[in-house]
C-alpha cells in the first residue's frame, strides 16, 4: 500500500522542459477550457509537474518523462489503442522487472498502431485490462509510487517502432504540453458567469484558499468572475473568467486529516453536494475524513481519506 507521506505538494507546472522541443501552432478554439489543446488524436496523459526528463546526462537510461502529482491523480490514455499489458501486483520498493525490462511497479502498456506504443509506470492501480480497447483521454489508472519510486508520479514513455523517443517533444509537436495541457476528454466541469449552486460555492471557497477574496454565495456573478480572472492571471492562464479543465487542476488543493480553513470548507462543501451533510466548519477531522473515505469507496477511487485531484474531479462533477 503506497505510503501517504510520499505525496508531493502541488506546485506550479513546468512548461519548458525538453531541449530542442518545437511547440506546434495550436488551432484556434472556441474557448480554452471548452476543448483540449490538441492538434490531433493525442492527449496529455496526466496533470502535474515534470520532475525528470528524457535521458538527461545524469540518467541516460531514463527512457521516459516523469510527471509528479498527488497519489490517485488520474492517468489518461494518450491516444486510442489496445491495452497489450497490465501489471497490478507491485508495491513501493518492489524491484522486480515489470512489463518492460528495467521498469518496475504497476503499469499499463498500450499499442496505438502505426508503430506507436505508450507506457505508464509506477501506478497506484490500473483501471483497464489486457486486450481492452481504449480511447484517447480515457482514464486508465491512478498515479502512485509503486516499484523503484521516491514519490507519486507517472513515468510516461512513447515508443516508435519499439524505440523510446522523447515524450515531451513528441507531444509538444502535437500542441500538447506534457503535464499541463487539458486532456482530450477532460473530466472537469465548466463553470462560468450565470452558474449557481453548490459547485460554485466549492470554487468560491477554493479561490479564498488561494488568497483571492470571494463572497461564498453560490452565485457566479460579476464579482466571482473578477476573482476567477485574478486567480488565472496569477497562475499565468488566459484570464477569461471560466473555470474548466485548464483552471481546475491549479485551483484545487489537497485536503487531508488536519487540514483547516477555506480548503477544508471547500472539500466539505463538495462532499455535501453528494449528500454527506457535514458541518462546514473548516476542520477536516475524523468525521470529514470518514465521509471522504465513504465517497471514495462509492466512486471506486483509492480509499485513503485524502482529497487529491482524482477525488476533487469526482466531487465537482
Amino acid at each position: 500500500m503506497p505510503n501517504p507521506s510520499f505525496r508531493m505538494n502541488r506546485r506550479r507546472l513546468f512548461a519548458g522542459l525538453g531541449a530542442g522541443a518545437v511547440i506546434a501552432a495550436v488551432p484556434a478554439i472556441a474557448h480554452a477550457d471548452d476543448v483540449a489543446i490538441n492538434a490531433g488524436a493525442w492527449s496529455n496523459p496526466t496533470m502535474g509537474r515534470i520532475t525528470s526528463g528524457f535521458k538527461p546526462p545524469s540518467r541516460p537510461y531514463h527512457a521516459g518523462t516523469d510527471v509528479a502529482n498527488s497519489q490517485g491523480t488520474a492517468i489518461w490514455a494518450a491516444n486510442a489503442g489496445t491495452v497489450i499489458g497490465v501489471r497490478t501486483n507491485s508495491y513501493p520498493g518492489d524491484m522486480r522487472d515489470g512489463l518492460l525490462p528495467g521498469r518496475t511497479g504497476n503499469a499499463v502498456l498500450i499499442d496505438h498502431g502505426n508503430g506507436y506504443k505508450t507506457y505508464y509506470g509506477h501506478l497506484y492501480s490500473a483501471a483497464v485490462s489486457r486486450n481492452q480497447t481504449v480511447s484517447a483521454g480515457q482514464v486508465i489508472g491512478a498515479m502512485g509510487t509503486t516499484g523503484n519510486s521516491t514519490g507519486p508520479h507517472l513515468h510516461f514513455e512513447v515508443h516508435q517502432s519499439n524505440t523510446p523517443i522523447n515524450p515531451y517533444t513528441f507531444l509538444a509537436n502535437r500542441g500538447i504540453t506534457l503535464g499541463s495541457s487539458a486532456p482530450i476528454k477532460g473530466s472537469w466541469p465548466n463553470l462560468r458567469r450565470g452558474n449557481t449552486g453548490g459547485r460554485v460555492r466549492v470554487a468560491q471557497r477554493l479561490l479564498n484558499a488561494h488568497g483571492v477574496s470571494t463572497v461564498v454565495d453560490g452565485d457566479f456573478g460579476p464579482g466571482c468572475e473578477a476573482s476567477v480572472k485574478a486567480f488565472q492571471r496569477a497562475k499565468g492562464l488566459v484570464a477569461d473568467g471560466w473555470i474548466g479543465p485548464v483552471s481546475w487542476p491549479l485551483l484545487v488543493l489537497d485536503v487531508r486529516s488536519g487540514s483547516s480553513g477555506s480548503r477544508a470548507k471547500a472539500a466539505q462543501q463538495g462532499l455535501n453536494r453528494h449528500g454527506y451533510g457535514l458541518l462546514i466548519d473548516g476542520d477536516f477531522g475524523s468525521v470529514s475524513v470518514a465521509a471522504c473515505r465513504s465517497f471514495q469507496k462509492a466512486k471506486g477511487l483509492v480509499v485513503d481519506g485524502w482529497v487529491g485531484q482524482l477525488t476533487w474531479m469526482a466531487l465537482v462533477k
